[in-house]
């Protein structure tokens, strides 16, 4: 309580002490940590290319933290906005520790606050009713849905954040549906589309639905970013966006949302909108280092006449809710010359499915056991990341269900890593562990993990795992992975740049 009192002091010193005439006004952007696979969530890499674009706007400064909050909680002392872009959910960067408190004094004082794409969802319970308090509306799951469409912006209200801005459309994650402010008071649609039937069908990203009262709603418009007046004065929005970065290389979304910046800060916004140019090289700036792009893989070679390789074991789906999230690896392999071991995304997408191969041994006959990590691969992909032994993805211990791992293989979704079995070793059992990474479980959403392993005598080909369309994924399936066309088919690309696993 200290440590907010004497912040609140700071804040009305700083309110006594300074004038919009003393300095510019101060748009505080908090930038969330590294998730999702390369490409999405770049919360870091998007902020400070909007942070480049308004550069220069008169009366204006952007301050950029990154990392899912500020270094220094003494720069919100001046502060006349803050926005924050970064995963939310139960782990959101407003709500965790003494943050909402921090935040509610910062509403108080009249300071803006704006929220963008998964920074606009709470739980209900944590922070619902505050969130609809200090930007009019939340994303709460369950009640409103995340799919990925493309809706055609044509119309846009007579507003200082709509200046300038001509009709556009990006195929991104677009929520919609949002738990607004009792009778919308105070609330102003921005960016409003009608769905399809079939995006109101699913499926969604997560949860996949559908949901009966999202179908129900069919033909009606949703609102996908809006403006709020507080009651007390001051200024909010919320912009459901924002997932593909590629989508910042649109002029019309980034000008849509500089002018928002400006207007949250309460800087008058110019009368075509905040002009921007970006180059190939700046939307491609500040990535996070999610494993790098992959080169662009060649053509696949026609399948092979005959049946597809059949597992030799396939896991129930594993999920947070399994026991210890993981299961249990005991395959007989006699007379294998190649061992291949397999992770498919279970049919729902790879968001957040990292995957440990645990305690991995060959059994020869005799009951004599080699650690399948003291041999060489033949081969390691993963459609996130890279394969390590003795590691995670992202090159951090190997932790199970809370647990470390004594020694292991890391991977994600989907991946096959190949071995050439020693042709004198005569073994005659696989065993391991399989299960989820803490990486993967312990991000903003990681409930939506969800994988299946697999074991193959001879190598699986590399199509769409069963049901990759949604749904769990079929115990007799053959395969793993999201052919590249498929995985990239949700963004909306710049013409400068090429999207690869």
């Amino acid at each position: 309580m200290k440590k907010l009192f004497f912040f609140a002091l700071a804040l009305a010193a700083s309110a006594l002490l300074t004038t919009a005439a003393d300095k510019p006004r101060k748009l505080v952007l908090i930038a969330g940590k590294p998730s999702h696979p390369p490409g999405m969530h770049e919360f870091r890499a998007g902020s400070l290319l909007l942070e480049k674009c308004l550069q220069g706007v008169p009366g204006f400064k952007i301050e950029v933290h990154t990392n899912g909050w500020v270094s220094d909680e003494k720069t919100f002392a001046d502060a006349d906005a803050v926005v924050i872009y970064a995963d939310g959910g139960g782990g959101h960067p407003a709500v965790v520790g003494n943050h909402k408190e921090i935040i509610g004094a910062l509403v108080k004082r009249g300071v803006g606050l704006g929220c963008m794409h998964y920074g606009v969802e709470v739980v209900p319970a944590q922070a619902g009713a505050e969130f609809n308090d200090w930007i009019g509306g939340h994303y709460a799951k369950d009640f409103s849905c995340n799919p990925i469409w493309e809706p055609d912006y044509q119309k846009f209200p007579t507003h200082p954040i709509t200046r300038g801005v001509q009709p556009f459309k990006t195929k991104d994650e677009w929520y919609f549906n949002m738990a607004f402010r009792e009778g919308m008071q105070g609330v102003m649609p921005i960016l409003v589309a009608k769905p399809s039937d079939a995006t109101r069908d699913g499926p969604y990203v997560y949860p996949k639905g559908p949901y009966a009262h999202i179908q129900a709603a069919k033909g009606r418009d949703e609102t996908m970013m809006w403006a709020f007046n507080r009651p007390d004065g001051g200024r909010g929005f919320g912009f459901t966006g924002g997932h593909f970065h590629a989508n910042w290389g649109n002029d019309q979304q980034r000008k849509l949302i500089c002018n928002a910046f400006l207007w949250l800060a309460r800087v008058e916004v110019p009368a075509n909108g905040v002009e921007s140019k970006i180059s190939e090289t700046d939307l491609a700036a500040n990535l996070d280092p999610k494993g790098g792009p992959k080169p662009a893989a060649p053509k696949a070679a026609a399948a092979p006449a005959g049946p597809a390789p059949k597992a030799a074991f396939t896991s129930a789906v594993v999920t947070k809710k399994t026991p210890g999230h993981a299961v249990d690896v005991d395959v007989d392999i006699t007379g294998w010359k190649e061992l291949h071991l397999a992770v498919n995304d279970a049919g729902d997408g790879f968001t957040c499915d990292w995957a440990d191969w645990v305690e991995p041994r060959l059994v020869a006959a005799d009951g004599k056991e080699t650690k399948l990590t003291d041999l060489k691969w033949a081969s390691a992909k993963a459609d996130f990341g890279q394969v390590h032994v003795g590691a995670n993805v992202q090159n951090k211990p190997l932790k199970v269900g809370g647990q470390p791992v004594a020694f292991g293989l890391g991977t994600h979704a989907n991946s096959v890593i190949s071995y050439t079995l020693p042709a004198d070793a005569k073994f005659t059992r696989f065993k391991a562990r399989a299960g989820l990474d803490n990486g993967g479980t312990d991000q903003g959403n990681g409930d939506a993990c969800s994988v299946q392993f697999q074991v193959f005598a001879n190598a699986p080909v590399l199509v769409a795992a069963a049901n990759s369309g949604g749904g769990k994924a079929s115990p007799a399936a053959t395969a793993v992975g999201h052919e590249p066309d498929k995985a990239v088919s949700g963004l909306d690309v710049h013409p400068g740049l090429q999207a690869e696993l």
